[in-house]
């Protein structure tokens, strides 16, 4: 830092936050630099997530090159510059909007400081045993429950695995890692472990689904009134330890909102395991 010359007021922690959060969330990717670039103008776009499929007979979509990218920008050697490509076509007043790739809820949140009420990619993820990760050569970002509550392929999997005995698990990896039920004790044994961490990860939480919810009403509310009911909402708030400024019920609203998302799919996890499992065991 101090090679670079740097003026004061840029060497503060408060300027190194500032310089952080501006790379983490508008770099964007060139072949020859790891590091990234800064690209001012192109970084105004908001975001998009990636539509799994475009129905390109739809008029608003272009029937052109542009449908197959995985991102809507990217460097162009061929004209030595950074291009960004519409999939859709966009009327005079249209926000462009722009994928910067397939994210989270989460991800979108930590990098970029929005999170999308419908996002196709959200997903959970949740602590494994240590075994687990082991057993399986599939990446642990795969190893996830999706937003609807059903656990992925390689999830599933594994822990069908994992709920064999040790002696057997060389005999039936093959039929796990092919997505068959091993048995239907088995695979009671495996919808009844991912329900029970689920379980554990929410009355790990200081609060509930309801109290989310609920704590979400309060900050719609304190946005739209006035009065005695404002005061008497940003009281409550302060008393639970939350500064009631604008900008800090903002950051509340985020991270409340995305802690109801993440328990609202562990609960359909619940519900999901529990239905699987008496579809294969009605005994229980």
């Amino acid at each position: 830092m101090c090679e670079l010359n740097f003026k004061i007021r840029l060497t503060t922690f408060k300027a190194w936050l500032w310089a952080s959060a501006t790379v983490s969330s508008r770099t964007m990717h060139i072949p020859w630099d790891s590091a990234g670039c800064l690209c001012p103008v192109g970084d105004f776009f908001n975001y998009a997530p990636p539509q799994e499929n475009l129905n390109n007979s739809n008029e608003d979509y272009l029937l052109d090159g542009n449908t197959d990218r995985l991102t809507d920008a990217g460097f162009d050697e061929a004209v030595a510059s950074y291009c960004f490509y519409a999939k859709k076509n966009y009327g005079k007043g249209d926000q462009v909007l722009l994928s910067y790739g397939t994210y989270t809820n989460l991800e979108l949140l930590e990098h970029y400081g929005f999170l999308l009420q419908e996002n196709p990619n959200d997903k959970a993820f949740i602590p494994l045993e240590s075994e687990m990760y082991s057993l399986c050569s599939w990446p642990k970002d795969s190893l996830y429950i999706s937003k609807n509550g059903k656990p992925s392929f390689a999830l599933i999997s594994t822990v069908r695995l994992w709920a064999t005995p040790e002696r057997n698990r060389r005999s039936v990896k093959h039929i796990a890692f092919s997505g068959q039920l091993i048995s239907n004790e088995n695979e009671v044994a495996a919808m009844e472990w991912i329900a029970n961490r689920c379980r554990d990860l929410l009355s790990g939480f200081p609060s509930s689904i309801e109290e989310d919810a609920l704590v979400l009403c309060m900050i719609d509310e304190i946005e739209n009134c006035s009065g005695e009911r404002e005061l008497s909402i940003r009281t409550f708030l302060e008393r639970n330890n939350v500064k009631a400024t604008r900008s800090n019920i903002c950051r509340l609203k985020l991270a409340v909102e995305w802690r109801h998302r993440y328990k609202t799919i562990l609960s359909d996890c619940i519900s999901y395991c529990s239905c699987t499992r008496m579809l294969d065991n009605p005994s229980r």
